[in-house]
This record gives C-alpha cells, sequence and structure tokens, in this order.
C-alpha cells in the first residue's frame, strides 16, 4: 500500500462501510506484514495504530457504519500518504484544507478554519477533526514563545487535522446545527 485513500460512502484505505466485524478482523489480519518488527511481541501493527479497533463503529446489523483515520505522524514512526481528492489530508495545514475544500462543498461544523477543531463535509459523509489549534498568530504569542523548543514542537501538530473519517449517510446530521 504506497497511500491510504479516502473515498467517502465508500471506505479508508482497505476498510469499508458495510464491513461485517468478521471482515474489518480479516483485514487487520491480512495486513499484518505492516507490524513494526522491533523486536517486542505483541506491538500494534502501523495499521492498527492508523485504524483503531474502537474507532469503528457498527450498526443494529453489525456493519460498519464509521471509520476513522488517525494521523499516521502521530505514530512517530510511519508516514503515509492519506490522500482525500489527491490531496493529503494530515500534510496540509487544516485552515488550507478547508479552504480548500469550501470552495466545492458547503461544510457544516466550526464556524471559522482558525479556531475551529471540527469540519464536515455532509454531502461526502466526510469528517476532518483537530485536538488543538495553532496558527501563525498562536507562534507568535509570548506565551508559545515561553514554552520549551520541544513542547512548541509538539504544539505544532496542531496546525494538521488529527483524524478524517467516514460514515454512512446521515451520520454527520447532528453538526447541522451550526453550519459554515
Amino acid at each position: 500500500m504506497d497511500s491510504i485513500i479516502i473515498t467517502p460512502n465508500v471506505g479508508i484505505g482497505p476498510f469499508r462501510l458495510g464491513m461485517c466485524k468478521e471482515e474489518v478482523e480479516q483485514t487487520f489480519r491480512n495486513l499484518d506484514h505492516w507490524r513494526a518488527n522491533d523486536g517486542i511481541l505483541g506491538n500494534p501493527s502501523y495499521i492498527e495504530m492508523l485504524f483503531i479497533r474502537e474507532h469503528f463503529e457498527y450498526d443494529a446489523n453489525e456493519r460498519v457504519r464509521f471509520i476513522q483515520l488517525i494521523n499516521p505522524h502521530y505514530s512517530g514512526h510511519f508516514c503515509i500518504p492519506c490522500l482525500f481528492q489527491g490531496v493529503d489530508v494530515f500534510k496540509t495545514k487544516a485552515e488550507d484544507l478547508i479552504h480548500t475544500f469550501k470552495k466545492k462543498y458547503p461544510m457544516v461544523g466550526d464556524v471559522d478554519p482558525r479556531t475551529g477543531f471540527s469540519f464536515a463535509i455532509q454531502e461526502l459523509e466526510l469528517c476532518f477533526w483537530r485536538e488543538g489549534i495553532m496558527n501563525d498568530e498562536i507562534m507568535k504569542d509570548p506565551d508559545f514563545l515561553e514554552m520549551s523548543e520541544e513542547n512548541q514542537e509538539l504544539e505544532k501538530r496542531y496546525f494538521y487535522f488529527t483524524t478524517v473519517s467516514i460514515g454512512a449517510g446521515g451520520y454527520f446530521d447532528f453538526m447541522v446545527d451550526s453550519p459554515s
């Protein structure tokens, strides 16, 4: 796998909406060759780091209705492009990503790309989320400048989204109350 492709209404990488739990588990087993070769027995594979089992939700028929992918740069060991419409969603700054996709699609969720955490393209059932916010203004703030270099580097990861998710039809309807 050279990249992970995000295909709304279909799936993310090897995982598909509508899969049963057994198919999800078989997919994890099929990708066992992605396991870190660091000599520690039982270490999760890189795929298990990106697609945590708890980040799959199932409907009443035990079929996948939600898939979430974690930014691979958070693992510190592993980088793979995660592409939506040819754009690497984890290497493009969150503000830039939102401005790009707002030109093509109406979005719901947080209003301001500079200060928001969650943004969804409802018609595609696609959502971007970040756990913190970073922008050029914050980098000039005296509180930021007083941080250690190590903490500044950790904070800079918030320039980018933490997760991208897709859901089955209607999954992100709860976000409609705050259109952007």
